[in-house]
């Protein structure tokens, strides 16, 4: 097992637990959401909270992690998340990561975490703050909590108006007097202000809205989980934004990382790969496989080993290659090597050019659900001990 694996999974950190009264029901448990746009900067306030070296400030950015620990008398869950308030990340890179932030704090959160810097707040960054925390829910405001981590040279409005919506919740590191404990006791007061409730994070949230957004009413009121797979993250967005822009019936995305050539470790691979999986209730209806209009190259090919390898041919009945081409004027003309790949998958394949519609595609997608009587790929099927099960609709 990686270093980062069992990060996830500590339950005690290097402070000492003192032995004290009975805590309220709100002193008992904190699930924290720490979002940023620097794995650096986020690393070093996780790492102050819990009181030990818990995050790696040389992690993958688009890498989610939690770690537990104790702070006082405090078992503390962190979730980090150090990308999402990048202000040139996408409407789905967004939905996606928020999807995972909430599954890791589950039920849900009852702190989130802005990491703001003084001289790095626009306006621009205060409508990704903005959009980000819409994602969660139209309550977020009630459990959140600005930090900035270096001293102001000058007043900033714009981080002014972020405090002041967050009920004027602003912790600073570079005060002299500053320490996890105080921190803590800001979290606490948030907790207690909420009637130690957690925040909802389906009710009123963009990002559930987004997620459930859908095609043509081809079985109204049937929800589809799609698993998009790849090598290319550009193909792989620009598929997603255009399925997630129709409207219909329900439809669940899931962006598969690509499994291939990563920093990551086989564990934390496999553990992302099952947490992609598990996202979807109850199973995977459909693995999209996206893959350029060209001759394969070494990445294509490596990517789709790696697929075959960690799913077995059990995904084989739930995959669709989908051929992005780059103009219309390309032919339908498959090379001896791709159609020797998509028969390997099941032998399913849709062409995708700049003016096909989507809807096209939806119906061979549902075309497929009909051949397959709509079984799922189910969370424990990648380890090969269980059997399929037909979705009840």
């Amino acid at each position: 097992m990686s270093s980062r694996e069992s990060r996830v999974f500590v339950r005690g950190s290097s402070r000492r637990r003192r032995k004290s009264k009975e805590k309220p029901p709100y002193m008992s448990d904190l699930r924290i959401i720490l979002l940023g746009k620097s794995v650096s900067e986020n690393s070093r306030v996780g790492n102050f909270l819990l009181g030990q070296a818990a995050f790696d400030s040389e992690a993958p950015p688009d890498v989610v992690e939690r770690v537990g620990g104790r702070l006082k008398d405090r078992h503390v869950m962190v979730i980090n998340s150090p990308q999402l308030l990048q202000t040139n990340i996408s409407d789905h890179q967004i939905t996606q990561t928020v999807r995972e932030c909430v599954s890791l704090s589950d039920p849900g959160p009852h702190v989130i975490v802005l990491l703001l810097k003084h001289d790095q707040c626009s306006a621009e960054d205060q409508e990704c703050v903005e959009k980000v925390l819409d994602s969660f829910s139209e309550r977020v405001y009630q459990h959140t909590i600005v930090l900035t981590t270096q001293k102001p040279t000058e007043t900033n409005d714009i981080l002014q108006k972020i405090i002041q919506k967050c009920f004027n919740r602003h912790f600073s590191l570079q005060r002299s007097s500053s320490s996890a404990d105080d921190l803590l006791q800001m979290f606490e007061d948030i907790v207690k202000m909420n009637d130690g409730q957690h925040l909802d994070c389906a009710e009123g949230s963009q990002y559930f809205t987004m997620k459930q957004q859908a095609t043509e009413r081809l079985s109204e009121g049937v929800k589809m989980n799609l698993v998009i797979c790849g090598s290319d993250g550009t193909l792989k967005s620009s598929i997603s934004e255009q399925i997630l822009d129709l409207h219909g019936r329900q439809i669940s995305l899931v962006d598969l990382p690509a499994l291939f050539n990563t920093r990551l470790s086989e564990e934390e691979v496999m553990r992302q790969t099952l947490r992609c999986v598990s996202l979807c209730d109850p199973g995977v209806h459909v693995f999209l496989l996206i893959i350029p209009d060209a001759p394969l190259n070494n990445e294509d090919k490596a990517e789709m080993e790696e697929i075959q390898r960690i799913f077995s041919s059990r995904i084989n009945k739930h995959m669709m290659i989908l051929i992005m081409q780059s103009s219309e004027h390309q032919t339908a003309e498959l090379d001896e090597e791709t159609q020797s790949v998509i028969e390997r998958f099941g032998g399913r394949h849709h062409f995708f050019g700049p003016n096909t519609q989507v809807s096209t595609l939806m119906k061979n997608i549902e075309k497929m659900l009909k051949e397959t009587q709509r079984r799922v790929f189910l969370h424990r099927d990648i380890s090969g001990d269980a059997d399929e099960k037909t979705d009840e609709i």
